[in-house]
């Protein structure tokens, strides 16, 4: 299964996404947007895993789910990664970095890794991705995207209360995500 653990997007900061995504949609060209359906703050990517992984996977996590606190995020920023030169992913985020949702991802990190699971060693940087330019991207769309960045957007906020595992599927418009197992995080 290709699977992912995440913090779904929820109102208001659902529904302003959305909103975001649909004017960039609008005013860049060259990107494969994400759905906005799908909008979620990624925790872990798996990739791949049999299904019996899985299962060890979220009986790893599902402790640090119900331990960790429910808490408030405000996506305010617009950024990319790499943070220079061209990028490959374009992001909504944090200026300041949501420390439970910081947590709740240090905490599933060090479980899955101590379960046999490759765990990311890079920084981790609260996130929502909008999309992905295509390669190659146009000086064009980059000048919008840099414009767009240089606007700003306003914050919004929303309480993230689940770590979900997600099961992922490729096709055609990018791909589509089903909710696989619900995690509630204490309140």
């Amino acid at each position: 299964m290709r699977c992912f653990l995440a913090v779904p997007l929820r109102d208001p900061a659902l529904t302003e996404a959305q909103r975001l995504l649909a004017s960039l949609r609008e005013r860049i060209a060259g990107v494969r947007w994400a759905r906005p359906e799908t909008l979620h703050i990624t925790v872990h990517f798996f990739g791949s895993i049999p299904d019996d992984d899985v299962r060890r996977a979220l009986d790893a996590v599902s402790p640090v789910a119900s331990s960790a606190r429910a808490g408030e995020v405000t996506l305010d920023t617009l950024g990319s990664f790499p943070p220079h030169g061209w990028p490959r992913v374009l992001w909504l985020g944090c200026k300041q970095e949501p420390a439970g949702v910081v947590e709740l991802a240090h905490g599933c990190r060090e479980v899955l890794h101590q379960a046999g699971f490759e765990v990311e060693t890079r920084r981790y940087r609260a996130h929502c991705t909008l999309g992905r330019p295509r390669v190659p991207w146009s000086s064009a769309g980059r000048a919008a995207w840099d414009a767009a960045r240089a606007d700003g957007w306003p914050a919004s906020t929303f309480v993230a209360e689940r770590l979900v595992l997600y099961e992922s599927h490729p096709g055609a418009g990018g791909s589509r995500y089903e909710l696989h197992t619900s995690l509630q995080l204490s309140a």
